[in-house]
C-alpha cells in the first residue's frame, strides 16, 4: 500500500510540473490586461483644432519648413509663440528667441548637394509637475520640418511638398495636446519638443538626446513620439519589440480605435547606429524616439499607416494608393483627397483623446504603476538580430515541447510500472491464498484479463470497495 501512495505522490508532482511548463509555454502568447477608465467629456472639437493647426502649417506662410531656410525658422518661432502664450517655459534662450535650441546640420540633399553647417532649430518648452515631488518627466516629441526646397528635377524645380503627412500633422496633433494640457496639473513634468532635421535622419532628436547626461536621461519616465498621422488607413502605438506594461496601457487607452501592431511586420535588415539595441529596424522604430530608445529610455511611437498590406519593403500607408511619405506628393491637398477631411479629423481626435486619457487623474495610479516598471521591462541592451530573435523563439518552443513530451511519458511510464506491480502482487497473493479477501483495486471500473498475453481492460460492475482504501482516490 505504501508503494501505491508513493506512486500517487510522484504523479501529483509530475502533473504539477506539467502545469507549470504549459503555463510558461503560453504566457508569452497572452497579453497582459490593463484596466483603463475611459474619460467622458473630452472635447470633441480637438480633431477640428488639430486640423486647423495643420492648415496653418501647410499654408503659404509656413509651407516651406526645409532645414537651412528662413521658412524653418519662421515655423519654429510660430510654434514657440503658441507655447509661450499657453504659459509653458523653456531653458533655451538663444539669439532667435525663447525656446529655440539652435544647432548645426551637415547633410546631403536628395540631388546629392552637400549642405554644411546649416542652422536648424529645435523648439523645446516644459511645464513642471503640479506635485511637490515630480515622478519624472514625460517628453512629447515630433518633427516639424519638411522637404519643400528639395529639387524635383535637374532644372532646379523644387518639390514644393509641405509635408502634411510626414511632419505637419504630427506637429498639429502635438500642439493640440499642449493646448489641452496647458492648465492641467500632472504627477510628471511635461516637455514638448518639436524637432528640426527629422526629414534627414531625425537629426534634431539626435542632437537633443545626445546633449542629455545620464541623470537627465534617467529622469525621463517616457518619450511619446507623434509621426505620420492622419494619412494612413490605421493608427498604431508601437512601444518596442517586446510586450511591456506601459505599451499595453497606452493601447488600452486607445480602446477599439487603435490597431494592434502586427506580429509579422516587415523587418528591414540594417543597422541604425553602433549602440543599437537591435541590428534591424521596422517603421515603428524609425522616428525621433529612436535616439532615446538606444539610451535605454522607455518610448512609444504613435503613427498612422497600414502595416497589414506590406506592399512596400518597409511600410504602406493606404490600401490601393501610392505612398506619399518622403515624396513631392506629400501635400495637404493630396492628403485630403486621399483620406477625406472628416476622416483626418476623426483620427486626430482619437489620438489626442488617447493621450489625454493616459494622463487623466482617473488613471494616474495605473499610469504611475506601469511607468514604475517600464525600465525593468526594456531589452537588456544586447544587440540582437531579427533572425537570431526568431531562432531563439523557435529553440525555446522546441525545448518546451520536448519537456512536455518527456513529462507525459514519465507519467505514463510511472502509472504502467505501478499497475504492473499491482497485477503481479495480486497474482502472487491469489496463489498463496485462494480464499483471501480481494485486494483493493486502483481503478474501480476496470479488470485485468490475466489469461491474455496482452493485458486488456474490461468494463465491469462497480466494486463495493471502500474508497478510503483506494490509493488513487
Amino acid at each position: 500500500m505504501k508503494k501505491f501512495y508513493n506512486s500517487k505522490k510522484i504523479c501529483v508532482i509530475a502533473i504539477a510540473m506539467l502545469t507549470v511548463v504549459v503555463t510558461l509555454f503560453f504566457v508569452g502568447c497572452t497579453s497582459k490586461q490593463i484596466q483603463v477608465k475611459q474619460v467622458d467629456g473630452i472635447d470633441a472639437g480637438f480633431g477640428d483644432r488639430a486640423y486647423e493647426y495643420l492648415q496653418t502649417l501647410s499654408g503659404e506662410a509656413l509651407q516651406n519648413r526645409t532645414v537651412g531656410t528662413q521658412g524653418e525658422l519662421d515655423a519654429a518661432k510660430y510654434i514657440a509663440g503658441l507655447l509661450m502664450d499657453w504659459g509653458y517655459e523653456s531653458e533655451f534662450l538663444g539669439e532667435e528667441g525663447l525656446g529655440l535650441q539652435q544647432f548645426k546640420m551637415t547633410f546631403k540633399r536628395f540631388d546629392g548637394e552637400e549642405i554644411k553647417d546649416a542652422p536648424a532649430h529645435n523648439v523645446i518648452f516644459s511645464k513642471k509637475s503640479g506635485e511637490e515631488n515630480s515622478k519624472g518627466e514625460i517628453i512629447f516629441v515630433c518633427g516639424y520640418d519638411n522637404l519643400y526646397s528639395e529639387k524635383a528635377d535637374v532644372n532646379g524645380n523644387l518639390w514644393k511638398a509641405d509635408g502634411s503627412y510626414e511632419s505637419g500633422s504630427s506637429a498639429a496633433v502635438m500642439l493640440t495636446v499642449a493646448e489641452a494640457l496647458k492648465d492641467k496639473s500632472c504627477d510628471y513634468d511635461l516637455t514638448f519638443a518639436f524637432f528640426s532635421g527629422s526629414c534627414y535622419g531625425w537629426k534634431g532628436a539626435m542632437n537633443y538626446a545626445d546633449n542629455l547626461d545620464r541623470a537627465q536621461l534617467d529622469k525621463i519616465a517616457l518619450v511619446v513620439n507623434f509621426a505620420m498621422l492622419g494619412g494612413g488607413d490605421n493608427w498604431y502605438i508601437y512601444a518596442g519589440e517586446s510586450k511591456n506594461s506601459y505599451g499595453s496601457y497606452l493601447n488600452a487607452c486607445g480602446g477599439n480605435y487603435v490597431t494592434a501592431v502586427p506580429k509579422d511586420r516587415n523587418i528591414g535588415q540594417f543597422i541604425l547606429s553602433e549602440n543599437a539595441t537591435y541590428n534591424y529596424a521596422n517603421i515603428g522604430m524609425l522616428s525621433n524616439q529612436y535616439f532615446f530608445d538606444v539610451k535605454q529610455v522607455p518610448t512609444a511611437n504613435f503613427l498612422s499607416l497600414n502595416w497589414e498590406i506590406n506592399d512596400n519593403p518597409l511600410f504602406s500607408e493606404m490600401k490601393g494608393k501610392d505612398n506619399v511619405y518622403h515624396t513631392k506628393n506629400d501635400t495637404f491637398k493630396n492628403m485630403v483627397e486621399r483620406k477625406g477631411e472628416e476622416n483626418i479629423k476623426a483620427q486626430f481626435f482619437e489620438i489626442v483623446k488617447t493621450t489625454l486619457t493616459a494622463l487623466d487623474d482617473s488613471n494616474s495610479e495605473t499610469f504611475g504603476a506601469v511607468l514604475d516598471v517600464a525600465r525593468s521591462e526594456l531589452p537588456n541592451g544586447g544587440t540582437q538580430s531579427g533572425n537570431s530573435a526568431t531562432l531563439a523563439n523557435i529553440v525555446l518552443k522546441i525545448v518546451l515541447i520536448a519537456i512536455l513530451i518527456a513529462i507525459s511519458f514519465a507519467i505514463r511510464a510511472n502509472l504502467t510500472k505501478n499497475f504492473d506491480k499491482y497485477v503481479k502482487a495480486k497474482k502472487s497473493k491469489e496463489g498463496e491464498d485462494g480464499d483471501a479477501q480481494e485486494e483493493p483495486k486502483p481503478f474501480e471500473d476496470v479488470d485485468i484479463d490475466a489469461d491474455n498475453t496482452q493485458e486488456t481492460l474490461k468494463p465491469q460492475k462497480k466494486s463495493e470497495n471502500n474508497h478510503e482504501d483506494d490509493p488513487f482516490m
